[in-house]
C-alpha cells in the first residue's frame, strides 16, 4: 500500500509543476510571439476653423518574422458621375450616367517597402481589387474595370484613396516582436463621421493576426456651428449668407473704390 501512495503523491507532485510551468508560460508577458499591438495616437480629431488636414500616428508591435500592413476606410457611400467619350469620333463629351454603390469614401493602405502591392490584394483581403468587387457599378453592362480604374484616379487625385508603399517603418526589436510607426494621412477632403483602421500582421503571404480599431472626425466651433444652422435652421442659414455675401461685397467696393476699375 506504501509504494501506491508514493505513486500517487508522485503523480501529485508532476501534475502541480505541469501547471505551474503552464501558469508562469501564460502569464509571461512579450511570450506569445504572434502577439500583434495597435495603438492611435487619438481617436477623435476636430475640424475647426483653420482645419487644413492632419495626420494620425499609428504604433505597436508585431512578432519579428511578419509584416504590418494598414488599412484605412471610410464611410460607405453612393457616387454618381458622368463618363466621358468621344462623339462620332471627334469631341470628348459626356455620353451615360454612372452610379457606384457602396464605395468607400476614403481607402488608404500603409505597408512596408519589401511588401509587394499584389500580395496585399491577393493575400490579405484588403486593397483596391477587394474594393472592386464590393462596388455596385450600374448600369450592369458598363465597363466595370475601367470606371473602378478612373473613380480611383479621380479619388487618388482628392487625396482620399492612396497605396503608401514604404508608410510602415520598424524599430527595435526584443522579445519575439518589433515596433512598428506608420503616419496616417487625414486630409482636408476626409468628412466629418467614424473611420475604421484594421491592421495585419503578416507572415509568408498569410495573415496570422489582425486587429481593428476606430477615429473619428467631428466639427467644432465655427464649422459646428455652421453646420447646425445649415441643417437645424435653414432659413437663418440662408439669411446669414446673403447678409455675408452682401457685406463681403461692401468692403471690396470700399477697398478698390478709386482703383480706376476693371480693364
Amino acid at each position: 500500500m506504501e509504494w501506491k501512495k508514493n505513486i500517487m503523491l508522485h503523480k501529485i507532485i508532476t501534475f502541480l509543476g505541469v501547471l505551474t510551468v503552464g501558469l508562469l508560460v501564460t502569464a509571461t508577458p512579450g511570450f506569445t510571439a504572434d502577439e500583434l499591438q495597435l495603438l492611435l495616437s487619438t481617436d477623435t480629431i476636430n475640424i475647426t476653423t483653420f482645419y487644413n488636414g492632419t495626420t494620425l500616428e499609428a504604433t505597436g508591435t508585431v512578432p519579428v518574422d511578419s509584416d504590418v500592413v494598414i488599412e484605412v476606410s471610410g464611410p460607405k457611400t453612393d457616387v454618381h458621375l458622368k463618363e466621358k467619350g468621344k462623339v462620332l469620333g471627334l469631341l470628348w463629351m459626356n455620353k451615360n450616367d454612372v452610379s457606384l454603390a457602396n464605395a468607400p469614401a476614403d481607402y488608404m493602405i500603409y505597408y512596408p517597402e519589401n511588401v509587394s502591392q499584389e500580395l496585399i490584394g491577393s493575400k490579405t483581403g484588403i486593397g483596391y481589387g477587394v474594393v472592386e468587387k464590393e462596388i455596385v457599378i450600374e448600369p450592369a453592362g458598363a465597363d466595370r474595370a475601367f470606371i473602378f480604374g478612373e473613380y480611383v484616379k479621380l479619388m487618388e487625385k482628392s487625396g482620399v484613396y492612396a497605396m503608401n508603399k514604404g508608410g510602415v517603418s520598424y524599430g527595435a526589436e526584443a522579445d519575439g516582436v518589433k515596433s512598428f510607426s506608420a503616419t496616417l494621412k487625414i486630409p482636408v477632403k476626409m468628412k466629418p463621421g467614424s473611420y475604421h483602421v484594421k491592421v495585419l500582421s503578416v507572415r509568408q503571404g498569410a495573415v496570422t493576426a489582425e486587429l481593428n480599431r476606430e477615429f473619428t472626425l467631428q466639427l467644432q466651433g465655427f464649422p459646428a456651428m455652421i453646420a447646425k444652422l445649415a441643417f437645424g435652421n435653414s432659413l437663418l442659414f440662408g439669411i446669414m449668407s446673403v447678409v455675408i455675401a452682401i457685406g463681403t461685397g461692401l468692403i471690396i467696393g470700399v477697398l478698390f473704390k478709386g482703383g480706376g476699375g476693371a480693364h
